[in-house]
């Protein structure tokens, strides 16, 4: 393609088209992969995303449409430059958008918490079972914990925790399969009627999900989940701690 064939706004245009395909990529990628429902609400992917998009879609298009002049001498510089400048802008972003993408969500007590890549433990990793150090790429692993070794080791972390260390929920070296937590956290689980008094609309999602769940037939709770961005309720089997699905209401 010729250059200086084009206007200043078909350059633009085409520069945005391209731009609107490499998102759509990316948008696809994130909200699919890396953060799929719930998360991407609950992680604050939405903010990241803008910011991402915004630089990719508009900022690119916007700076071709300032700078080009087919009558320029070093069109094609000034155009390459661009181009580089959004590529790096978008590769930093991404990298960012895919180091706080959440890979654990992780039973604690009487809750859920929600962990991103950013936040596990790099020296809790080095001493986890080999299932627990390899960071997920598709999505959080639903994962318990379980106590410290010792009595030492267990004080030790808290005081860690209290002077803003890691907390139990970002030490893999202390996970373990769900499914030992599960009879657990359905009796740790509260009553689905607690979220249905928040308001009409919060009514009207707690039993449109009843109704699409077994209808009432099975005893259904729910265990908060603290996110980065949103907090949600999980939604379980009381009887059997089975992860059911999830309501995106408040769940304290």
């Amino acid at each position: 393609m010729n250059l200086r064939s084009l206007t200043r706004w078909k350059a633009f245009g085409l520069h945005l088209a391209i731009s609107a395909l490499v998102a759509g990529v990316v948008v696809a990628l994130v909200v699919v992969l890396w953060y799929p429902p719930p998360f991407f609400a609950a992680m604050g992917g939405a903010v990241l995303l803008r910011l991402l998009i915004g630089v990719d879609v508009v900022l690119g298009p916007l700076i071709t449409l300032v700078v080009f002049d087919p009558a320029k001498p070093r069109l094609a510089f000034d155009l390459i430059t661009v181009v580089v400048l959004q590529i790096a802008a978008l590769a930093y972003g991404g990298y960012v958008m895919f180091d706080a993408r959440p890979v654990y969500n992780v039973f604690v007590k009487d809750r859920f918490e929600t962990i991103a890549a950013n936040a596990v433990d790099e020296a809790s990793v080095a001493k986890a079972p080999p299932e627990y150090r390899q960071l997920s790429v598709s999505g959080p692993r639903v994962v318990a914990t379980k106590p410290p070794a010792s009595a030492d080791e267990a004080l030790a972390q808290a005081i860690a925790a209290m002077y803003g260390g890691p907390d139990v929920a970002e030490l893999p070296h202390l996970y373990a399969p769900y499914a030992q937590e599960a009879a657990h956290a359905g009796q740790a689980a509260r009553p689905l009627i607690e979220l249905s008094r928040q308001s009409k609309d919060s009514s009207d999602a707690v039993n449109d999900f009843v109704a699409s769940h077994g209808n009432g037939q099975r005893n259904l709770g729910y265990l908060p989940v603290r996110a980065r961005n949103r907090d949600f309720a999980m939604v379980v089997d009381r009887k059997s701690g089975e992860i059911v699905g999830y309501l995106a209401l408040y769940p304290w």
